[in-house]
């Protein structure tokens, strides 16, 4: 396309000038140097928006963006091979001021003796733009297959790896470089024959997409995979579910363990809906209830109780539902059940609140304590008759011990006082007139009398209690202590009572247990427990009544403070247990033993 012609293009000859002018690219002939535009088709003006004598008064520097004259003008100042026009992308504006990319061609040429270029443009705008949304799409595209979660891979019509992902290049635990390009069976020999090989064949010979789980043994992995079939190959996607087929199992492990203890156990386990109606029916249930759990699914919960508490039961089913709290007892420990031959049951029950595919169920649990009742109903009618003859006992032991107290002391006691007075007198009229041996046999005689009447002064103490009756209980207590304390001096006793307690006064059967338990416990801590302290507090009010005695010994034995353990302690409780009181003891080695006497009178 080199030339050199003297005329202008005018004077070219007609096949050039045709050839410029109704060329339907844009072409245009600028002087070289001043890039003054000498000439333009009408394919220039027209793209530009000029018309062909406005394109000629413009430079080739008006047509292009500001940013590109210096790398435009160094360009075609550069020497060219005659035989290889200048290529180049530059920004071009419009007459409007709206931006273009154009492709040019440059072509070094003479016109009447100057130095020019004739410039051929071709406008890629549209092709840039739509170039530029393919490559936007694609990065879209590879970000999303990137990003997935799932792993993806693609193969052609030679099961070659064509793309992928990087979820999938973890999972196949190759790289891409690895895999592009090379066959899924020679990467993987150990899928030939495998579940993937056939479900992968199946789909790209029927065209139908194939969706399946494996296992893959020599990883120990399960796979979930979808194959798309298409035109380029197969498409793949796949991801690990080894964890969740781990999770199913361990849940359906759970579930046949649930099962197989609700089945095993002798209590009824029912689960029923918020209406009422049975969904779950145990073999317990079937035997407490006489009834199968063919015959009970879909039925009312209320064939289970008696008529009489069947409307409750369903205000308490209803206002169970809409409670915030998930469990709870039924009824006030013990709920009335129905077997299917008509016999009433003692039941023992809990109620369960949970959800299950987003529906309410209810789980009942029920205990047949029916024997249990009937037995802890003879106990504690057997319980109160002997509470009763306990506390005939201690009354006949009152009036039996008082009578006994003033026997010795009217009786008894005036009897050896006399004794002693008319020994007295002997000795004093044989002043002097006996024989040695006598006279001591007098002494030893007198001895005996005072031992005698000592004995009886003690046994009045221990029947009768000192200044119970007459002072109260704070009283008769700390006489209690002073009298241990001159028997036994080596040990330290103490008592605690508030000045308005002192003065308090309790029913005397109540006084008398209390008194009675305190003695018992004092004398166990100087028989038993090696402690060289013993303390007594009493507190509590006109309707309370609180004692303790604590010592610092060795504590009592194990066993021993359950009621059948010990004779003392097993009166301690059967004492208290008469007036309506409680015996409590806490015993350990490190600290020693502490009883307590506690009574509260009745509402």
């Amino acid at each position: 396309m080199t030339t050199a012609p003297q005329e202008s293009p005018d004077s070219l000859p007609l096949c050039y000038r045709m050839l410029f002018e109704r060329n339907p690219l844009p072409m245009c002939v600028c002087e070289a140097g001043t890039l003054r535009v000498l000439a333009a088709n009408q394919a220039a003006a027209s793209h530009y928006g000029y018309s062909t004598s406005e394109f000629v008064g413009l430079t080739l520097l008006d047509l292009h963006d500001p940013q590109d004259h210096l790398p435009l003008q160094d360009q075609l100042q550069q020497p060219v091979d005659e035989e290889r026009p200048r290529h180049q992308l530059w920004r071009h504006r419009h007459r409007s001021g709206a931006a273009m990319q154009v492709e040019t061609v440059t072509q070094d040429i003479e016109v009447d003796g100057l130095r020019a270029h004739i410039v051929l443009m071709r406008d890629v705008t549209d092709q840039r733009r739509a170039e530029q949304a393919q490559r936007e799409l694609a990065d879209r595209l590879t970000s999303t297959l990137e990003s997935i979660t799932d792993a993806f891979f693609t193969l052609d019509h030679n099961w070659c790896f064509s793309y992928v992902n990087a979820r999938a290049e973890m999972l196949l635990h190759r790289t891409r470089q690895q895999l592009l390009g090379s066959n899924v069976w020679e990467q993987f020999p150990e899928a030939v024959g495998s579940v993937y090989q056939i479900e992968y064949q199946r789909a790209v010979q029927e065209g139908k997409t194939a969706s399946f789980e494996t296992f893959f043994e020599p990883w120990q992995v399960w796979h979930s995979v979808r194959a798309y079939p298409s035109e380029q190959g197969l498409t793949v996607y796949f991801h690990d579910i080894t964890e969740q087929r781990l999770t199913a199992r361990r849940l359906a492990e759970e579930r046949d363990t649930l099962a197989a203890v609700v089945n095993s156990t002798h209590d009824a386990v029912i689960s029923v809906n918020v209406a009422g109606l049975v969904q779950t029916f145990n073999p317990g249930a079937e035997r407490i209830f006489g009834r199968t759990a063919s015959s009970m699914l879909g039925q009312s919960m209320e064939i289970l109780m008696p008529e009489r508490f069947r409307a409750a039961h369903r205000q308490h089913l209803a206002s169970f539902d809409r409670a915030e709290d998930s469990t709870r007892m039924m009824g006030l420990g013990l709920v009335r059940g129905l077997r299917a031959d008509g016999q009433e049951l003692d039941l023992e029950g809990t109620i369960v609140k949970f959800t299950i595919e987003q529906q309410t169920r209810l789980l009942v649990n029920l205990r047949d304590v029916t024997e249990r009742v009937r037995t802890d109903a003879e106990s504690e009618q057997s319980r109160s008759q002997l509470s009763d003859l306990t506390q005939r006992l201690m009354s006949q032991e009152k009036t039996l011990v008082k009578r006994l107290a003033q026997a010795l002391h009217d009786q008894v006691g005036q009897t050896m006082a006399a004794i002693r007075m008319a020994h007295e007198t002997v000795v004093a009229v044989q002043a002097g007139q006996v024989t040695p041996e006598v006279d001591r046999l007098q002494s030893q005689l007198g001895l005996l009398i005072s031992q005698a009447i000592r004995q009886v002064r003690q046994v009045l103490i221990d029947l009768r209690p000192p200044l119970l009756e007459e002072h109260g209980l704070a009283s008769a207590l700390d006489n209690e202590l002073r009298n241990r304390s001159l028997v036994v001096p080596k040990i330290d006793f103490a008592i605690s009572v508030a000045p308005e307690v002192a003065a308090m006064r309790w029913p005397s059967d109540v006084e008398y247990a209390a008194f009675m338990v305190a003695r018992e416990a004092i004398e166990n801590a100087l028989r038993h427990s090696g402690s060289a302290s013993v303390s007594l507090s009493l507190s509590g009010g006109p309707l309370s009544l609180q004692l303790e005695v604590l010592d610092e010994g060795s504590g009592i034995p194990s066993g021993a403070t359950q009621r059948s353990g010990h004779l003392g302690i097993l009166g301690m409780h059967e004492r208290a247990h008469a007036v309506g009181a409680t015996v409590t003891m806490d015993s350990d080695p490190s600290h020693g033993t502490r009883v307590q006497f506690n009574w509260q009178a009745p509402s």
